[in-house]
């Protein structure tokens, strides 16, 4: 039962912080946020992308890692 609570743990940890990354992180390109940003499922990457792009727009010329393919078509 314990390893099932540190992995739930883990998930929320995880979990927050790329919520955090994506809707109040002041840096899109925050080191810990791209890592968890790239390697989620597509559609996914895809919503924080926008996301991101709404939320930086201007300010960020280059895309985030994660967010090559996705920044030019949003």
């Amino acid at each position: 039962m314990g390893i099932i609570r540190v992995i739930v743990l883990l998930l929320l940890v995880v979990g927050g912080y790329w919520a955090f990354y994506v809707y109040a992180s002041s840096e899109p390109y925050d080191e810990i946020g791209t890592a968890i940003n790239s390697r989620l499922p597509a559609d996914a990457r895809a919503y924080s992308c926008a996301e991101l792009k709404k939320r930086h727009g201007a300010a960020a010329a280059n895309p985030p890692a994660g967010c090559e393919g996705y920044w030019a078509s949003i």
